[in-house]
């Protein structure tokens, strides 16, 4: 029985060090992949308020909602995104008026070098973002009004990869610009979820 065990552990012991010598093949990340996931947006509301209600209530608001993007990717890395979110926040202070905004927004992404169990990505996409404030039914008047204006975004995304077809997006960090009523806007966004390619 112990000769035994000495040659099972000595035949495991050579066939480690047999698999160790094979050439591994790498990771090969499908070229299309579909995130969605759980959206924050650190919203700049500059301008948003002066002129149109008559009072400024701040200049900055927190939004949550989702994000929805689309990829496929060329042999080089390099790709195309199209990125959908919507955020909002339904007491922007304390009468209630809330805030909605989406987002349309496409462009370049590059996939940088995979390392290990980490993905990261690169992009820079422009498109169109539409905010809309609405004021409760119990103030004096109510009234919904609307603004879409040019937008762009560059950002950042960390993917953990569980397998060749799932991910888990750790984070995706945006800058965004926009131009609501007539004045610049600078927020940040940061979303995660989940990710499959194909």
């Amino acid at each position: 029985m112990r000769k035994f065990a000495v040659v099972t552990v000595f035949v495991l012991v050579l066939g480690s060090f047999a698999v160790a010598q094979i050439e591994q093949k790498p990771f090969e990340v499908p070229r299309t992949e579909f995130f969605i996931g759980y959206a924050h947006e650190y919203a700049d509301l500059s301008g948003s308020f002066s002129g149109t209600l008559g009072t400024v209530f701040g200049n900055s608001t927190g939004l949550n909602g989702f994000a929805f993007e689309a990829s496929h990717f060329l042999h080089n890395n390099l790709g195309f995104t199209v990125d959908i979110a919507r955020t909002s926040n339904k007491r922007l202070d304390p009468t209630g008026i809330g805030y909605v905004r989406t987002s349309y927004l496409a462009g370049p992404n590059y996939r940088l070098p995979r390392y290990g169990f980490f993905s990261p990505s690169v992009h820079v996409l422009a498109g169109i973002d539409h905010g809309v404030f609405t004021v409760p039914e119990n103030l004096p008047s109510t009234f919904t009004f609307g603004n879409t204006e040019f937008a762009a975004a560059a950002g950042a995304t960390l993917d953990g990869n569980l397998s060749r077809h799932v991910a888990i997006r750790l984070v995706q960090v945006d800058y965004l610009y926009s131009h609501h009523y007539g004045e610049n806007q600078n927020s940040f966004r940061y979303a995660g979820g989940v990710v499959l390619r194909f």
